[in-house]
C-alpha cells in the first residue's frame, strides 16, 4: 500500500484496515489505532485475526466463503484490544478485485457496537463464570487457540484435507501446535497441581505440560476440534513444572472453529484412582490364581489319569522293546517303531504337565493376539477325562474366519474351564440322563467376538439370576461361589461382558461372553518423524 493510501484511510472516521486473503494486514488507519490500541507499525504485516483474537458468529472459513460468493459480509465479532480488553465490534467486509476480477484484498470497516440492555446480564454471567473458574476443585485452564487456527487455515490453503493422515505423516506438527496454543489463565487448583506456587510460570505455551508419550492424545484432541465437536476427553499422562509425570483425565471444550481465546480445559489427577484400580486387578488376579489352584485340586484324579496314560504306554513299549532286543537276532525295525511311540508318549505327558503348570502359575496377565477357538480346544483337552468320567458330552462348534482377540490365554482358558465344569456339575447334581454341552463361537452384531456355552441341565432358578455373579454365592453343595465372579472379572478386564439366561422354559442354561476385537489401525504414530 502507498503512503497516499494511508493518508486517504486516515480521513475516514471509522476503523478501517486492509488485509490479503492470507489474513495479513496491509493498511491500518488512525481510527484503527484508536479502537484497537495497536500502532500502524505494530499492526501492518501481522495476521489480523491473531492479534485481534477475532471470534466470528460463524466459522472464519464460512465468512471467507461468503465474501468470495457475494463480495461482502457484515456482522458482529468479538475481539480483544492491545490492552487485553474484550470488545464487541460491528464490521463490514468488502472484497477488492484487480483488473482481471481476481480477489486480492478484503477491506474491513469497523466500529464498536453500542451497549445494550443485556450488558449488565453479560457482566453478571462473566462474574459467575470467573467465580466458578476459581472455586472448582478441578484444575481449569483458559486457552487461546488463535495461532493454532491460523496454522490450520494455512494448511487448508496448502491443500490439506485429511488432517488425521497429515498428522500421522507429520507428527512434529502436533508439537508445533502445542507451542502455538497459549495458556491465558489458570485457576488456583492448577497452580497447586502443576506449579510451585507461581501462577505466572504456568502461562505460555502447552509444550511443557505434554510429555512425548501423550502426543497422540493431544492429536486426537486437535482432530476433535477440527471436526467441530463441542468437546473431547481422554486419559493421558501430563507433566508438572518440576518434571513429575502423573495420570490425568483431560477434558477440553472448543470455541467455534478453534478461533477464540476462551477454549476451556479441565484436568483431574487420577493417579490414585489408577493405583487403586491396579491394586484391585492384582487382588482379582490373586483370586483367579487361587481358584485355578483349587480347581486343580478338584481335578486331581483326572490329572493323574491324563499323566498316567502316556507313562503306562511308555513302560509297556519299553518292556516290549527290551524283549525284541533280547532275541538271538534282535528285531531292530520293531524296536525303532516302539522307540518312536515312546517319544510320542513322552511328549504327550510333557504337554499335559505343561498345561497344568500354565494353569497353576502365578504370574501377571500377559495379553497377546489369540484364537478364541484354539483356546477352547486347549481348555477342553485339559478337562477331557473329567467330562468322560461324568458321562458328559461336549460339542465344540467353531466359526470360520473369526478375528483374533487381544487376551491372556490362561485367563480365557480358565473362563472356558469354569463355565464347562459348572455346566457338567449342574447336570450331574440334577441327575440329568442326557448331559450335553455345546460351545459355539460367532461374530456378534456389534463386530465383537461372542462365545456361548449351553447345557441340557435343569437351567437357572429365576430366584438366583440377580445373585449369580456375586462373590461366594453358590448353588453347589461344596462350591466356593468364586467361579462365576472370577469369570466376570476376567471378561470385563478384557473389555467385554458376560450374560446368563435359560435356553428354554423347560431347561438348559446358557452363558455367553463377548470380547472386543482390537483396533488394527492406530490414529497417530507417536514419535515417528
Amino acid at each position: 500500500m502507498t503512503s497516499e493510501s494511508f493518508e486517504i484511510l486516515d480521513l475516514v472516521g471509522e476503523a478501517v484496515f486492509v488485509r490479503d486473503f492470507d489474513g495479513r494486514i496491509k493498511a491500518w488507519n488512525k481510527a484503527s489505532e484508536t479502537l484497537y490500541g495497536y500502532s500502524r507499525e505494530a499492526a501492518v504485516g501481522q495476521l489480523a485475526d491473531a492479534i485481534l483474537r477475532t471470534v466470528y458468529p460463524i466459522s472464519d472459513a464460512d465468512v471467507e466463503a461468503s465474501c468470495l460468493a457475494t463480495g461482502h459480509w457484515e456482522g458482529q465479532v468479538k475481539r480483544k484490544s492491545a490492552q487485553g480488553n474484550q470488545m464487541l465490534v460491528h464490521v463490514r467486509l468488502s472484497v477488492q478485485y484487480d483488473l482481471t476480477s481476481k480477489p486480492i484484498y478484503i477491506v474491513e470497516t469497523g466500529r464498536e457496537a453500542k451497549a445494550t440492555n443485556v450488558e449488565p446480564e453479560l457482566r453478571l454471567s462473566e462474574a459467575r463464570y470467573r467465580n466458578l473458574f476459581q472455586a472448582m476443585a478441578a484444575s481449569f485452564w483458559e486457552l487461546d487457540f488463535s495461532d493454532v487456527n491460523q496454522r490450520l487455515r494455512a494448511l487448508r490453503k496448502s491443500g490439506v484435507v485429511d488432517f488425521r493422515k497429515y498428522f500421522t505423516e507429520n507428527p512434529e506438527e502436533i508439537r508445533e501446535m502445542m507451542g502455538a496454543a497459549r495458556v491465558v489463565d489458570v485457576n488456583d487448583q492448577t497452580v497447586t497441581l502443576f506449579g510451585r506456587g507461581n501462577k505466572e510460570e504456568l502461562l505460555g505455551n502447552l509444550k511443557p505440560f505434554w510429555p512425548d508419550e501423550s502426543t497422540n492424545a493431544f492429536a486426537e484432541a486437535m482432530l476433535s476440534g477440527i471436526a467441530r465437536k463441542p468437546h473431547y476427553w481422554t486419559e493421558c499422562k501430563m507433566r508438572r513444572i518440576d518434571g513429575g509425570i502423573f495420570d490425568a483425565l483431560f477434558t477440553i471444550a472448543y470455541p467455534p472453529d478453534l478461533s477464540g481465546w476462551t477454549s476451556m480445559v479441565a484436568v483431574i489427577d487420577i493417579t490414585e484412582r489408577n493405583r487403586a484400580q491396579e491394586m484391585l486387578q492384582r487382588v482379582q488376579s490373586d483370586f483367579a490364581h487361587a481358584a485355578r489352584v483349587s480347581m486343580l485340586g478338584e481335578l486331581t484324579a483326572s490329572i493323574a489319569h491324563e499323566v498316567n496314560q502316556p507313562l503306562t504306554a511308555i513302560a509297556i513299549n519299553g518292556e516290549a522293546g527290551l524283549r525284541w532286543l533280547a532275541r538271538a537276532e534282535p528285531e531292530i525295525n520293531e524296536v525303532r517303531k516302539l522307540t518312536k511311540q515312546i517319544v510320542a508318549d513322552a511328549r504327550r505327558a510333557a504337554d499335559v504337565i505343561a498345561r497344568i503348570r500354565s494353569m497353576a502359575a502365578h504370574r501377571a496377565p500377559e495379553r497377546n493376539l489369540v484364537s478364541l477357538d484354539e483356546v477352547i480346544r486347549e481348555a477342553l483337552l485339559f478337562i477331557q477325562h473329567e467330562l468322560q468320567s461324568h458321562a458328559a458330552t461336549v460339542v465344540h462348534e467353531p466359526s470360520t474366519d473369526l478375528p483374533l482377540v487381544l487376551a491372556d490365554r490362561t485367563q480365557l482358558q480358565q473362563v472356558i474351564v469354569n463355565l464347562t465344569v459348572n455346566a457338567m456339575q449342574a447336570m450331574v447334581q440334577s441327575g440329568a440322563s442326557q448331559r450335553n454341552i455345546t460351545i459355539r463361537t460367532r461374530l456378534a452384531d456389534n463386530g465383537r467376538l461372542a462365545c456361548v456355552v449351553e447345557d441340557s441341565g435343569p437351567g437357572i432358578n429365576s430366584d438366583n439370576f440377580a445373585r449369580l455373579f456375586d462373590s461366594f454365592f453358590t448353588t453347589k453343595q461344596h462350591g466356593m461361589g468364586m467361579g462365576l465372579p472370577i469369570c466376570r472379572s476376567i471378561v470385563e478386564a478384557h473389555g467385554g461382558y458376560i450374560l446368563a439366561e435359560n435356553v428354554s422354559p423347560s431347561g438348559g442354561a446358557r452363558f455367553s461372553f463377548v470380547l472386543p476385537v482390537p483396533d488394527r489401525e492406530p490414529c497417530v504414530r507417536r514419535g515417528r518423524a
